[in-house]
């Protein structure tokens, strides 16, 4: 027979699971967070995966002339039609351009112009012969094909046009993106500036990297997690620190993070006696938006305003925290650091064995992805909530939704990959 204590538990239990939200009204709440990103200008060797903060115009045509795409000659291409291997035409050599001199000659008929790569194209010209289909013969060249107007060219404007956007707003910069810039003359270039974000680790069990923990003691693993994916993402850290489990260590070093564009704190977030995090939050004048998402791992996660800033309260166990991180505070990273278009790799796959999963909550699985035969199997990595090694050689996971009883071997899922 079920003792009364019994009884209170279970009926706290189902208290908690009904004040729980789903996932999607958890990114909902954390999405409508206003974010008002500053702008800063920056060298463009400083800028790689910095968000711009301004469309950018090019002021000028790229290339700004007509210029060879190979080592050939210069013609004009209704000298040489119907040129062929067996039946070569004939043009006299009238010069010769290298790349960096500017071409001074206008092309004559029945003549050709040697060009290197990248010279500019004489006028008059409007195709360039490669230099493998062509003969010399004294002071005239045999051209052994014929070439279709355009060819070899790349004519003024044609890689980037004056006015032409050529990057948008909220774009990360890649290392491509920085070579346009520069090959526009942009020395500096519009960039939001990074989010700071400050991270507490919480807990009386908790002791830093460096030391060896008493028995029963272990070491920090999610401040360093937390920090790490959190730079790998675009933000400035700053670790505050262990708190111990009372709201008046946890307040502390909470105003130590005032200055924080993002608060990210970890540790004792279970609804019980011992979760202090949000009565810290709360004595401080923030607002707990809610406590709670239906999700495994990591429902036990808070999320609110302090000070007009977002405050996370992550669980404790090391793997509910990471995929807490990946799932919900990553996608508000984005938003304070100004990106827009941000696109998730995922890949599609086929599970190699079953997935078991509680119906009416949303799980994540962890799962490796390997290629047999142009396919692509998904193996899941079950581990327990507080193993941060299953991460190790992990490629992604899967989602299994709130109301499906897990999935099938053989079953095509979607992979959300790690990056």
């Amino acid at each position: 027979m079920e003792t009364f204590a019994g009884l209170e538990e279970r009926d706290r239990q189902v208290m908690e699971f009904l004040k729980a939200v789903s996932s999607s009204e958890a990114l909902a709440m954390i999405n409508s967070f206003r974010a008002d990103p500053e702008k800063e200008t920056v060298a463009i060797n400083d800028a790689l995966h910095r968000i711009l903060a301004e469309d950018i115009l090019s002021p000028e045509d790229i290339p700004p002339f007509p210029r060879s795409l190979v080592d050939g000659f210069a013609l004009k291409v209704k000298d040489i039609q119907g040129a062929k291997e067996t039946a070569p035409l004939f043009l006299y050599v009238q010069g010769e351009i290298r790349i960096g001199e500017a071409a001074s000659v206008q092309l004559e008929d029945g003549k050709c112009v040697y060009l290197t790569t990248g010279a500019m194209i004489p006028e008059g010209a409007d195709g360039v012969v490669m230099q493998e289909f062509v003969r010399a013969a004294g002071d005239a060249i045999e051209v052994t094909k014929t070439l279709h107007r355009g060819e070899n060219i790349c004519f003024r404007g044609e890689d980037i046009a004056k006015g032409a956007v050529i990057l948008k707003k909220g774009g990360r910069l890649s290392p491509f993106d920085i070579g346009a810039l520069s090959g526009i003359g942009r020395p500096a270039v519009p960039v939001y500036k990074l989010p700071v974000a400050g991270v507490i680790s919480t807990g009386d069990e908790i002791v830093p990297v460096e030391e060896a923990p008493p028995f029963g003691k272990i070491r920090d693993i999610n401040g360093h997690t937390i920090a790490n994916l959190l730079k790998g993402n675009g933000a400035a850290c700053t670790f505050f620190g262990i708190g111990k489990d009372s709201v008046d260590s946890i307040a502390e070093k909470l105003q130590l993070a005032r200055a924080s564009d993002l608060i990210i704190l970890s540790g004792g977030s279970s609804k019980g006696q011992r979760d202090y995090m949000a009565d810290a939050i709360t004595r401080l004048g923030g607002e707990i938006l809610f406590h709670g998402i239906n999700i495994k791992p990591g429902k036990p996660t808070i999320f609110g305003k302090l000070w007009g800033k977002p405050v996370f309260g992550l669980p404790g166990h090391p793997n509910s925290c990471a995929m807490v991180m990946m799932r919900f505070v990553l996608p508000l990273l984005r938003k304070l650091k100004g990106e827009e278009g941000y696109r998730e790799k995922k890949a599609a796959g086929i599970l190699s064995t079953n997935i078991p999963s509680t119906s009416g909550i949303e799980e994540y699985v962890k799962v490796t992805v390997r290629e047999v035969d142009r396919d692509r199997y998904v193996s899941p990595v079950f581990s327990k909530s507080s193993a941060i090694s299953s991460f190790v050689g992990a490629s992604g996971y899967v989602i299994v939704p709130e109301g499906k009883d897990g999935c099938e071997k053989d079953e095509k899922v979607e992979v959300h990959l790690f990056e």
